[in-house]
């Protein structure tokens, strides 16, 4: 019998997680956000970062028979290391957040065939598959069997709603990393002639624009993705683009900042065009809308009531410990 996501056990149930290390941005959003909360439900969390070598990776998936769930975050190992954690493992759960069988290299996206194998593998293995939104069919393509959508949380304590959205000149922002910011040249032209915040590791001139950068830290980053007017989220029509979910989109949300995102599947499994936000086809036209501050308040906190709906971190908790209680 399943057990209600509400369920505390009173025995404490003890879960290792196997992954990156706590600086892995999908380490902190998905896994490190739930410590409190397995804490407060006796689920006891061992997490242990995967080493390069072979000998550390054995000791480390020696630690399985001690846990009642093994949750295997993201690497892709060896089938053979795979099969290792699987006999070792009472139970073994798989969760991914990017489409692992894609290859990426200076801005260029390839199927690889080795990840490939590494990644049928792992789901053929796995007793439950846990993907981030728009990720599901990713996963069945592959050989899940057990598929469970648990998107990356939003702490909305953290990303505060913007208080304000009247402004004499628009704000357009974009939030990430240097490498992506090829994706904001591919729509300069609907850039020219507008102020342009980007939040970045480095700077990154857009020809045209009046670029204003603010170097990006994890404390800043809340405050400086509220100061804008418009939240930007283009996005290559590539397989990569196709199958992740753009997190800044949530970040945006969650900051009362209404969006502007490319037309891509995993997009719009949470972007409602007009409704909690625009999809594009015409970038300048979006922005000539915008200039309305009645339309970017009322997107602005639509979003808001998405993240608080579906995205905080105690409602994708809830669906976590779910699938980790059904092993049980």
């Amino acid at each position: 019998m399943r057990r209600p996501s509400s369920f505390v056990f009173h025995t404490a149930v003890r879960v290792l997680v196997l992954g990156h290390g706590a600086d892995t941005p999908s380490t902190r959003t998905r896994i490190l956000q739930y410590l409190p909360h397995f804490e407060r439900d006796r689920i006891e969390v061992d997490r242990v970062e995967l080493p390069p070598g072979i000998l550390g990776r054995w000791k480390a998936f020696g630690k399985c028979r001690e846990a009642d769930v093994v949750l295997h975050q993201k690497r892709l190992l060896p089938a053979w290391q795979f099969r290792a954690l699987r006999r070792r493992a009472k139970k073994l759960v798989y969760d991914f957040d990017d489409p692992m069988v894609y290859a990426r290299d200076e801005g260029r996206v390839r199927r690889s065939s080795t990840r490939e194998k590494r990644f049928r593998e792992i789901l053929s293995l796995a007793d439950a598959v846990v993907v981030h939104s728009g990720s599901e069919e990713l996963a069945r393509e592959y050989g899940a069997r057990n598929v469970h959508v648990v998107p990356t949380p939003i702490d909305p304590g953290r990303w505060r709603m913007k208080e304000s959205w009247a402004s004499p000149r628009l704000t357009l922002g974009w939030a990430g990393t240097a490498a992506h910011v090829e994706n904001l040249r591919e729509i300069a032209p609907a850039l020219a002639g507008r102020r342009v915040r980007i939040v970045a590791d480095r700077p990154c001139p857009i020809p045209g624009a009046d670029v204003e950068f603010v170097p990006w830290t994890l404390e800043g980053e809340p405050e400086a993705v509220r100061s804008f007017d418009v939240g930007l989220a283009p996005l290559p029509d590539d397989p990569w683009s196709r199958w992740k979910m753009p997190y800044k989109i949530l970040t945006y949300f969650a900051s009362g900042v209404p969006v502007v995102a490319s037309r891509r599947g995993a997009v719009e499994s949470v972007l409602g065009d007009g409704h909690n936000g625009l999809l594009a086809g015409d970038w300048a036209e979006c922005f000539r809308r915008l200039e309305d501050p009645a339309l970017r308040e009322r997107l602005g906190r639509s979003g808001r009531a998405t993240v608080e709906r579906g995205f905080t971190v105690e409602v994708c908790y809830a669906r976590l410990k779910a699938v980790l209680t059904s092993l049980v």
